[in-house]
């Protein structure tokens, strides 16, 4: 069992949107898969599962673009699956943003592509699909067999000895999904994932059948469980993954904490159980909206809101207004994909005005600005300052649509021991230019370590959030001296 108990959320994709049903059947539509994997983030998602579940059927491939858009907006890993078919097609969704891949129906159909994955991406790349059905022939006893193509074929390989030669052939994890319990919510197939535990160590995801808290609780406990997946009680709003946290805590056992953050811990008016009892909405119930970028704090737009535009922003985790002029509710980006993902929601001292701390996923403008307020009226220009957070999104776009020809592009398929090198000789450089060039020279060199200082952390996966964490830590705190030892 690992040391902490992962909650994953699961996109089953079908046509682009988010979709449930009963027993892989009858399917639903859920939602946007963008919008789901912004809210189970903000909620404390471990890691986020997208599943297209018809490329095999239809027989294709992933759908690479939404990939793509998904994993733009995640920081929590992200495993991908659904028609992968070789290595390109594994690396494919690796370049577009997934830190994993799930193979199922190729498999079983070539098992040998579990070590060819394996082998090129690592293990930790590698994650195997099993989703098990049982059968009961006339004259046999119950079987438990593995089925390919969304679970609309079965083939005659038994669950349990197919993850052992998963595992043996390199698989670094397996998702396991109960075909009789999918969408039941009578609980996981508890026996199904015993039968695997006891053919398997490799870290365990149990999927298929969560209902109520007790159920995630069991998978683990009784079913030996490294992990438990959901959709339905996710997607609906049965339970947030908070819930399921605080769950497996109270049974004892280990889970990552979920960060509070102002989205969920609105000022609350006292005596009252309105989030937005403090708001003073005018005469037409409208109150004016600032957005910030919350990470450079540079203000984008202002807009309006009414009560049911603020209560979805706080629920979904993305900017909703109100339109004067179409007097309708909108979603910022609900046509250009321009989505704003909430952090945070202040309401003023005075009630009259609401603050929305964003990070902005594209323009904030209807001209394709970064904001809305881009001309001055005063006669000394602003100081430039220092925008990491934009040479950030420029290295990201790079890794996802490389380009031969960049630069960028070199650095990051040599790897990080090249990065690392070549962010030294910046640093050597930097530090000549400082005691012996001019104050416009050690800018450049300067400007010249930075850019390959984010190019180092995106080649390691770190997002400017965990320097800024990095540093709030440190702010305050003395830090001890070194005291150099002089000879007499």
């Amino acid at each position: 069992m690992s040391l902490a108990i992962r909650v994953i959320p699961c996109l089953d994709i079908a046509k682009g949107r988010v979709v449930k049903g009963l027993r892989f059947e009858n399917l639903r539509d859920a939602g946007d898969p963008v919008e789901a994997a912004l809210r189970y983030e903000a909620e404390g998602a471990d890691e986020l599962t997208f599943l297209d579940i018809a490329a095999a059927v239809e027989e294709r491939g992933t759908l690479i673009d939404l990939v793509s858009q998904v994993a733009s907006v995640l920081s929590i890993p992200f495993t991908v699956g659904g028609g992968v078919k070789s290595v390109l097609d594994a690396g494919a969704l690796l370049a577009a943003g997934a830190d994993r891949v799930t193979i199922n129906t190729a498999a079983l159909a070539n098992p040998a592509l579990v070590t060819q994955l394996a082998e090129t991406f690592g293990s930790q790349c590698v994650v195997v699909a099993v989703d098990g059905k049982r059968v009961q022939p006339p004259d046999g006893a119950v079987r438990m067999l593995a089925a390919t193509h969304g679970g609309r074929r079965l083939t005659e390989r038994d669950v349990a000895t197919w993850a052992r030669e998963v595992t043996e052939r390199g698989a670094g994890e397996i998702l396991l999904t109960s075909m009789d319990a999918d969408g039941t919510k009578a609980g996981f197939d508890v026996d199904m994932l015993r039968a695997v535990r006891s053919s398997t160590k490799l870290p365990l995801v149990a999927s298929g059948g969560a209902g109520t808290l007790a159920h995630f609780v069991e998978a683990v406990v009784s079913g030996g469980a490294d992990a438990v997946l959901a959709a339905s009680v996710f997607h609906d709003r049965v339970y947030a993954v908070g819930d399921v946290k605080a769950a497996i805590l109270a049974a004892g056992l280990p889970v990552r904490p979920v960060e509070q953050t102002l989205l969920t811990s609105v000022d609350v008016a006292p005596g009252s159980p309105d989030p937005f009892g403090r708001v003073a909405f005018d005469e037409r119930g409208l109150v004016p909206v600032i957005v910030r970028n919350a990470s450079t704090g540079d203000v984008l737009t202002l807009a309006w809101a009414n009560r049911e535009a603020l209560e979805l922003t706080r629920t979904t985790g993305l900017s909703h207004f109100y339109s004067r002029s179409r007097s309708a509710l909108w979603k910022k980006g609900e046509t250009s994909g321009h989505v704003q993902n909430v952090l945070a929601v202040s309401v003023d001292c005075d009630g009259d005005a609401v603050l929305y701390d964003v990070r902005p996923q594209g323009p904030a403008c209807h001209r394709g600005t970064a904001s809305c307020f881009t001309e001055t009226l005063r006669t000394e220009a602003a100081p430039e300052r220092i925008d990491l957070e934009a040479l950030f999104a420029v290295v990201e776009e790079r890794q996802r649509n490389p380009d031969p020809l960049s630069y960028t592009v070199q650095l990051l398929s040599g790897g990080v021991p090249r990065i690392a090198r070549k962010l030294g000789e910046e640093a050597v450089e930097t530090i000549l230019a400082a005691v012996g060039e001019s104050d416009e020279r050690v800018a450049e060199e300067a400007a010249d370590l930075l850019y390959h200082l984010v190019v180092l952390l995106a080649a390691k996966g770190i997002p400017p959030e965990e320097i800024a964490k990095a540093l709030a830590r440190r702010r305050g705190t003395r830090r001890p001296t070194k005291v150099e030892k002089t000879v007499p």
